[in-house]
């Protein structure tokens, strides 16, 4: 049943992601973005993934100073690059499986428990959703006329009416599924031993949350944490240069797409289908871009790095599976 279960709520968010796509790029003429596309100069796309998964390195470099506090020892660099790489490639499929993929990677290789390894992901998850919202302020400052009107036009007065009450009752559905699954585990309490297994998985989760503060150089953590998102930023710019509707678009305009950006990988559907290319390409209208060249931006950069992804991740996966091996023929 459970099994089922999963199934089924992978599927509704594939759906999700399809009918935000086809909102997305409902009424655009394919033949014009097709031609955007072609003419496009894959030089600079390809300079923007390089930045891109220079970022992914530096993602690595900083989960390990992370993961050194919880003493059971520090997985090499390449470990955690493929991990992450491979917890990318997991929410192209599944979303937010990520997470969880990249800790059973470093489980496998280093043999850290994995719900310790999950409180260090939730810690590094506060510290990016921080740094998000200071590049939103900081945009917002810079360039207060345009965003500000933009974020009041698409966010505040789109949560009015029947788009409110969906939120609303979207609200009211977690929460009930929240208590349905309380309920369940306490009625489960006495067969499973509930108490002792939910307290354990706390300290254990905990001790991984608490890694920050025994960093040894929580300098180095704040300056991987600055650069991650410089070069997210930089990606972000680079790629620019690879349409002509784009080209004369500046770093301030590269900061506010990436916020629109980022926003759009927090709606929780398959490697953010359908909200990325809405959310880019909008954002793109604030600086005059038309919506059909913001699609073939938006298209253009998530393409290339769903691609950069799903064959990194894949030679990664074959990678570890042969590392793994091996340490099980020489044990």
């Amino acid at each position: 049943m459970k099994q089922y279960i999963s199934a089924l709520k992978y599927l509704l968010l594939l759906v999700l992601g399809i009918a935000l796509m086809v909102l997305a790029f409902r009424g655009q003429d394919w033949g014009k973005l097709l031609e955007d596309l072609r003419e496009a100069d894959y030089v600079w796309v390809a300079a923007s993934l390089i930045v891109c998964f220079l970022a992914h390195v530096v993602r690595a470099i900083r989960w390990r100073m992370m993961i050194s506090p919880l003493g059971h020892g520090t997985p090499s660099i390449l470990s955690a690059c493929y991990a992450i790489i491979i917890g990318y490639m997991a929410n192209v499929a599944f979303p937010r499986m990520g997470e969880v993929s990249r800790c059973g990677v470093i489980n496998k290789t280093d043999n850290i428990p994995i719900i310790k390894l999950i409180g260090t992901v939730i810690v590094e998850r506060v510290v990016d959703l921080l740094m998000l919202l200071i590049i939103l302020a900081l945009g917002i400052i810079l360039q207060f006329d345009l965003l500000a009107n933009f974020l009041y036009q698409n966010v505040l007065v789109k949560l009015d009416g029947s788009a409110g009450n969906l939120t609303i009752l979207v609200f009211a559905g977690l929460v009930l599924l929240l208590a349905i699954g309380l309920f369940y585990l306490l009625m489960k309490k006495r067969e499973w031993g509930i108490k002792n297994k939910l307290y354990k998985l706390f300290m254990d989760m905990k001790s991984g949350i608490m890694s920050v503060k025994g960093l040894e150089d929580k300098t180095g953590f704040v300056f991987c944490s600055v650069l991650i998102w410089f070069l997210y930023g930089l990606s972000t710019y680079l790629c620019f240069f690879a349409l002509e509707a784009t080209s004369g678009l500046g770093v301030f305009a590269a900061l506010s797409v990436l916020v629109f950006s980022s926003l759009g990988m927090i709606v929780p559907v398959q490697g953010g289908i359908g909200a990325f290319h809405y959310m880019v390409s909008e954002g793109l209208l604030v600086y005059d871009i038309p919506k059909s060249e913001g699609l073939a931006y938006a298209l253009l950069i998530h393409s290339s790095q769903t691609i950069l992804i799903l064959f990194a991740g894949a030679i990664s996966l074959i990678l570890i599976m042969l590392k793994t091996s091996k340490a099980i023929r020489n044990g």
